[in-house]
């Protein structure tokens, strides 16, 4: 083969290879710019099984300075896709820890919480759904705080899926409320805000990736733990986000940082300002 043929032998294969590689990559580019577009308003949640997760909350105890006190885990298994629509918990167990950077025991079972079974709902936070759990239980709010942060999430990958944009915040006025704590205390959201911010992958499937943020959100608790009565003031920021399937719009992964600011008043104690922070995890087991 002389030195001119193998020139146009060359530059052939050169321009099938580029061409080839613009086709592909033009079609690939035009599936990621139709899955931008908009979300599927027509994908419907599909649990043809039951699907479980593990959800852990870890709360940070410190002063206003940051520095650190302690710090809580409350863990816990949970199921939905249940019969008649029910979820249930299982395996809620609560450890504590003095370290920083201390390893946690496996924790206390929390039994009254052994299939806890319910209907998500806007009775989650009345009274009566927790009206079999155990009176002056030190571990009451943490572990209520598990099946409300459960509920949150699942609103805010759920209920406004039609409605979030690429890129756009979008603020719900209907979450906008103060929200009774079951007989607690209040808990008061002053705006929430919900952002599609684009596609990824989780657990071998594509999902839309919704982010949240509410900041200034006042708070007030009122408790008694062994006999002591304990009085809670104070505001949160918390922000996250949550994948969501777009084969079957089931939740893949989920997580949710909180800072809390309060003021702690007990009789016979001086008044106390302490900052604890939140990390909350959610992790698909099947």
């Amino acid at each position: 083969m002389d030195y001119q043929k193998a020139r146009i032998i060359i530059g052939l294969t050169m321009f099938i290879a580029i061409s080839w590689f613009n086709l592909a990559y033009g079609q690939r580019s035009g599936e990621v710019d139709q899955y931008l577009k908009a979300l599927p308003s027509d994908l419907e949640l599909k649990e043809t099984v039951p699907q479980k997760y593990l959800m852990t909350a870890v709360y940070y105890n410190k002063d206003i300075y940051g520095n650190f006190s302690d710090k809580t885990r409350v863990r816990g298994e949970y199921t939905r896709g249940l019969d008649n629509g029910n979820v249930r918990w299982n395996n809620v167990r609560i450890a504590y820890s003095n370290q920083l950077d201390g390893v946690f025991p496996e924790g206390q079972l929390q039994e009254y919480m052994e299939d806890f079974l319910y209907k998500p709902s806007e009775e989650i936070v009345s009274e009566s759904t927790f009206a079999d759990w155990p009176a002056n239980n030190p571990n009451d709010f943490n572990s209520k705080n598990l099946v409300w942060d459960m509920m949150a999430l699942e609103a805010f990958a759920w209920e406004f899926f039609d409605s979030v944009k690429l890129n756009h915040y979008y603020a719900p006025s209907v979450l906008k409320a103060k929200v009774d704590l079951a007989g607690t205390g209040y808990f008061e959201n002053k705006n929430i805000q919900l952002n599609w911010s684009g596609i990824t992958k989780m657990n071998g499937e594509l999902c839309a990736v919704i982010q949240f943020l509410a900041m200034d959100n006042p708070l007030e608790i009122n408790t008694e733990i062994n006999g002591m009565e304990i009085a809670i003031k104070g505001r949160s920021h918390y922000w996250g986000n949550v994948l969501v399937s777009l084969e079957d719009r089931q939740i893949e992964d989920a997580i949710m940082y909180e800072d809390v600011v309060m003021k702690l008043k007990i009789p016979g104690i001086q008044d106390n300002i302490v900052n604890t922070t939140r990390e909350i995890k959610v992790d698909k087991l099947n």
